[in-house]
């Protein structure tokens, strides 16, 4: 369903000059947008450079620029107080997040955003602060650029051997890395071995991930954190058990070490298929859980969905003026809520 949405943002920005954002927030009475990014950067690292778009600073303050004119801040204070009362925000307002708890944030993202007033959230995966692992799809990137950089790697037998055992029909390299799943991740440490790939050492020369004392010190400049799973997995390939475990383990390591008065939750990839028990299994761990489906109602009175803002080659006003054509249309038909089981 994100690649059908995406496909229909694409198409809609040849027709979104025909109303403007602001008739668009009144006709759907989504006043509140929650942005979503990863990082911003003008040169994409390696883990992250073949995975997925990024916008560079230019890019990002413009994005900033538009939100502004649209929409006012608002922090963490005036949001819990809404969720907490089933109230909604009484102005068009945004508050923007990041996942991963990725370095440029601090050094790049955090400066801009402060300049320009906006606060905004950072979901951290607990395992990975300090540098202490890395998110396995990081390591299908820098697997798929240390290829790109030697292609001779793919002659070695024992290369070979490892990419037959993956069974894939399609058998172009990318394809077969980034499809590994979170259960397969073991593999790439394997492939890694085999192709002179070091992640530790990476983790500690290139330190892809903020540190305790980064995070605290963006903390006291007023910027806001939130748990991003333990380590990465997609909630719909784990039983409800090990969702429990990683929200509820995550959200207490981010709030207990950082002394935070909040407990926030993004869902890592997306909540897709995520039950109605998962939520009622919490029991009051979470003040706030995050989605990623974009602009969509959900019936869990403290779960917002977000909206994902690294389609490339698309400006924030490409993106939420689809974003809010796409609400409204499958407003029509009763398919702008998501419907948990």
């Amino acid at each position: 369903m994100a690649g059908y949405r995406s496909s229909f943002i694409r198409a809609a920005k040849a027709i979104s000059f025909l109303s403007p954002l602001n008739r668009m927030i009144s006709l759907s009475r989504q006043r509140l947008v929650v942005p979503v990014y990863h990082l911003v950067s003008n040169n994409a690292p390696p883990h992250i450079r073949h995975l997925y778009g990024t916008k560079n600073e230019k890019q990002f303050g413009n994005d900033l620029d538009f939100l502004l004119k649209h929409y006012s801040p608002i922090d963490i204070q005036e949001l819990l107080y809404c969720v907490r009362n089933g109230k909604k925000v009484s102005r068009n307002a945004c508050i923007v997040t990041f996942d991963d708890g990725l370095r440029e944030f601090g050094e790049v993202a955090a400066p801009i955003l402060k300049r320009k007033g906006i606060p905004a959230i950072n979901f951290l995966n607990s395992d990975f602060i300090d540098n202490r692992g890395l998110f396995f799809r990081y390591k299908a990137c820098l697997l798929v650029d240390q290829i790109e950089k030697d292609g001779s790697l793919l002659k070695k037998d024992d290369v070979k051997q490892w990419f037959s055992r993956t069974n894939q029909k399609n058998k172009e390299y990318r394809h077969i890395l980034f499809s590994v799943s979170y259960a397969g991740r073991e593999t790439l440490d394997e492939l890694a071995v085999l192709t002179g790939l070091d992640f530790r050492e990476y983790l500690r020369v290139q330190k892809p991930y903020m540190s305790s004392g980064d995070i605290r010190t963006l903390i006291d400049q007023g910027f806001y954190f939130g748990a991003h799973s333990c380590d990465h997995p997609e909630y719909r390939y784990i039983d409800l058990d090990e969702q429990v475990r990683q929200t509820i383990e995550s959200v207490s390591a981010v709030s207990e070490n950082f002394g935070l008065d909040y407990r926030l939750f993004a869902f890592p990839f997306t909540d897709y298929k995520v039950s109605n028990r998962f939520f009622e299994r919490l029991n009051g761990a979470v003040d706030i859980s995050f989605g990623s489906a974009g602009l969509k109602r959900d019936p869990v009175p403290f779960h917002l969905q977000r909206v994902p803002m690294e389609t490339a080659g698309l400006s924030a006003e490409d993106i939420l003026k689809g974003e809010y054509l796409y609400y409204l249309l499958k407003g029509f038909v009763g398919k702008n809520q998501v419907r948990r089981l």
